[in-house]
Parts: structure tokens; sequence; C-alpha cells
């Protein structure tokens, strides 16, 4: 079992506790956040999108007591501050919602710890792996000790990517997320950095460019100078999906593309992780979903043979979280392995 720590307790941090409950392998030791112990806790049992917490929750003196598994919480605010090695902590999550970089990394190593785990796109994407998985699962060494998730529109799109090159070639593509609002976002229009990013999320569709691209380029290196992207954050807290256009090599139809998205998904790295529904569902009917992209095979659509449009659904954060949940356990088999 692997005794993991989170930095962080916003949405990808919740997200993950809830799904570690009932998993045997894995053992959240401590929660570092600077709110509040009995906010957090608060937060963990009654969430607006999933509910509440069905769970044996019981607040204890440093923490938290779920189902009889200890957790505690504490207010390290960065690297500098924590010490991994007097809780135990075997894997870092790095869950805070902001960009982390190599440096912050190290520390956190130097402070005990035998992995990091960056649960966002790296600030310096040259210096750490990152980990799609799906797309690149054959070319990352999990013996390194710093790994990055990229970001949840990479994770849905890359491996969709990967499936068609390798069947029809892929010439170049276009991604545009239609994403719910975030804690990034604003409640009502206040100034700050940027423009549109200071606009009421609940009240506005907000268009922006974002790296997706670039960790897709990482991870897919067939794709560099290929692909762009760009979001448009829309009012819903949850539910998204990516509007995926790409220019195909050879010539096909929204059938065949289909085909082979039916065929890839029961590959050993496309299995769990991908699926394609033919139901006429909406994006809160995706809320919950662990899969990082589930395609809409009723909306697949070609111009010419040669350029096609696939809508990929996902969770904002719950796929996400499942692939980091995966990414431990591939750790936790490595050392098996090893041993």
């Amino acid at each position: 079992m692997k005794n993991i720590s989170l930095v962080g307790f916003g949405r990808i941090g919740r997200d993950l506790f809830r799904q570690s409950v009932e998993k045997n392998n894995i053992n959240i030791v401590s929660v570092s956040d600077v709110a509040d112990k009995e906010n957090l806790i608060y937060l963990l049992k009654y969430d607006s999108i999933y509910g509440p917490l069905k769970a044996d929750i019981t607040e204890t003196k440093n923490g938290i007591s779920v189902n009889n598994k200890q957790t505690i919480f504490n207010n390290w605010k960065d690297a500098e501050e924590s010490d991994w090695s007097s809780i135990d902590t075997d894997i870092v999550v790095l869950a805070t919602g902001k960009q982390q970089g190599i440096d912050e990394a190290k520390k956190h190593l130097a402070n005990g710890v035998k992995k990091v785990i960056i649960a966002s796109t790296p600030r310096e994407m040259d210096d750490i792996d990152i980990f799609i998985p799906g797309a690149n699962d054959e070319n990352i060494d999990f013996t390194n000790s710093i790994i990055s998730l990229g970001s949840n529109t990479a994770n849905a799109s890359a491996p969709v990517i990967k499936l068609l090159n390798e069947n029809i070639g892929v010439e170049r593509a276009f991604i545009n997320t239609i994403h719910g609002y975030s804690n990034s976002n604003r409640l009502a229009d206040v100034a700050g950095e940027g423009f549109r990013q200071n606009r009421a999320a609940g009240e506005n569709i907000i268009p922006s460019k974002t790296t997706s691209s670039n960790v897709i380029e990482k991870a897919l290196p067939f794709m560099k100078n290929k692909i762009t992207s760009s979001s448009m954050t829309v009012p819903i807290p949850d539910g998204s999906i990516v509007d995926l256009t790409i220019d195909v090599k050879e010539k096909t139809s929204s059938d065949k593309i289909n085909e082979i998205i039916e065929e890839g998904i029961l590959t050993k790295y496309l299995s769990n992780r991908i699926g394609i529904t033919y139901d006429p569902i909406v994006s809160s009917d995706v809320v919950g979903n662990s899969l990082s992209g589930l395609i809409d095979g009723k909306s697949t659509m070609d111009i010419d043979d040669k350029k096609i449009k696939i809508l990929i659904w996902f969770d904002n954060g719950w796929g996400y979280s499942s692939r980091i949940l995966e990414t431990i356990n591939i750790y936790q088999q490595k050392d098996n392995e090893n041993d």
C-alpha cells in the first residue's frame, strides 16, 4: 500500500480523496492546505456537484477519520515547510490548481518523499515527464521521481489523436474545449490580471487560448507544430466537452472513425480510459464519469473524407483524478516488480 499526501484540497484534491475511500491499496496520510481544517472537512463531506460523501466521517484532533482511515491535516504552504519523512509519505500529489515547477518538486523530494505527481501542466515542460495515459505509456520511465499528468483536455484528446494517427494518419488538429467554470474563475466582474478572465463565469461564455496543445506535442512528438488549442468557459459547474477537428492523411468517413474508436477502446492502453456512446447525452450525464474522455458517436462528422470532427465528453476533475490514482497504482506495480 502506498502512503499518499495531498498538497491542495480543492476540486482535484477532494475528487482524489473521494475516489480513494473505497480503495484498499491507497492510503491518504495527509492533506496540506492553508484553509482551516473545519472548512476543508465540511467541503469534503458536502459537495455541490457530487453530493454528500457516503462514508463514516469523524473529525479527529489532527485531522479526519474516514471509514477508520486516518488522515492528518496540516497547513504546510510550500515544499520548504514540509517534512514528508515524519509522516511516512511515499508519494506527494501537488493539486494546488497552480502550475508547479521542477524546483518546487525537487524540494519535496529533498524533504523525504519518494515520488512527486504534479496534477497540472508543469511550468517547465522540457524538464518534467508528462504522462498522458493512453497516449504515451510506453515512453514514460516510471523510475523517475517527478511526473506530471498534464491537462484534462490533453488526457481526453491525445489518446484519440494517437489512435487515429496509427490507423489513418493525422495531418493537423485543432482543439476547442467547452469547459465548465472552476475556482480560478470569477463569480462577478472583478478587476485583476487579464480582461476576459475578470468577467463573471456564471453569466458569460469566456474564450481563451490554452497550453493543452503544447502538452500534446510533448506526449505525441509527431504532432509538433501540427496542433493548436483554445477553450471556452461556459456557465456550468461540471461536465465539459472537447471539439476536436482533424485533417487526416487517408480518406475516411464518420462511420469508419467510430469503428476505429470502438476497436481501439478494447486495447490495453485505452480500455477504461476512453469510451464511446451513441446515446444522446448532455453535459450533466458525464458528471462523475471516470473516463478521460467519452466520445459522442452520434456527433462524429466528416467533410470530403479528409476532415473529421469528434466530440469528446469528460468530467472536469473526476476523470483526471482517476488517472492520478491509476498512476499511483502503476508506481506500486513497478515497485512490486523490483522487489
